[in-house]
């Protein structure tokens, strides 16, 4: 594989992966080293990949849940990451609050689904994976992702219509 193009596949992977493994491992050096792992695998394949970012992010993943399970703990994704490097990016203190109050009513809410619903909602919202990379990832069928998906959604809407009201 020429080097230009594993730099253009790191290039634009590298920051999505990082904060897909963080969710599970917590720990910086922990998903660097998940991430590194997925590279180094993913240049040394010998059969063509066909969608390399999906084949990636299921490397990632397959390294976070073997740790986790090395290490005898559950796999949870936290969505603590995005929540503190989104701080500060709004144009007026007002704002800022309410999108902060919000966040957290909505961080709270997906942190009530079940692990493989929010682990869905992760990578169609904020990594704007397709269904077939999520299956991929997730080794489902596209139709289950779809399906999870779909009740992850009912659930949240149920969570914030309770927290609304509150």
């Amino acid at each position: 594989m020429p080097q230009e193009a594993v730099e253009t596949i790191i290039h634009d992977n590298e920051a999505a992966l990082l904060r897909y493994a963080w969710r599970y491992l917590h720990d910086d050096a922990s998903a660097q080293d998940a991430v590194q792992v997925a590279f180094i695998k993913y240049v040394h394949h010998d059969k063509v990949i066909f969608n390399p970012r999906a084949w990636l992010f299921r490397a990632v993943r397959n390294y976070c849940l073997n740790l986790l399970k090395q290490q005898q703990r559950r796999p949870e994704i936290s969505l603590e990451h995005t929540a503190e490097q989104s701080k500060g990016h709004s144009d007026a203190p007002d704002t800022e609050l309410i999108n902060r109050e919000d966040g957290q009513i909505i961080r709270r809410c997906i942190d009530n689904l079940k692990p493989k619903h929010k682990e869905v909602v992760v990578l169609k919202l904020e990594h704007g994976r397709s269904y077939r990379e999520i299956a991929m990832i997730m080794q489902a069928t596209v139709s289950n992702v779809g399906f999870m998906l779909h009740e992850a959604m009912k659930q949240l809407r149920s969570d914030l219509a309770e927290e609304l009201v509150r």
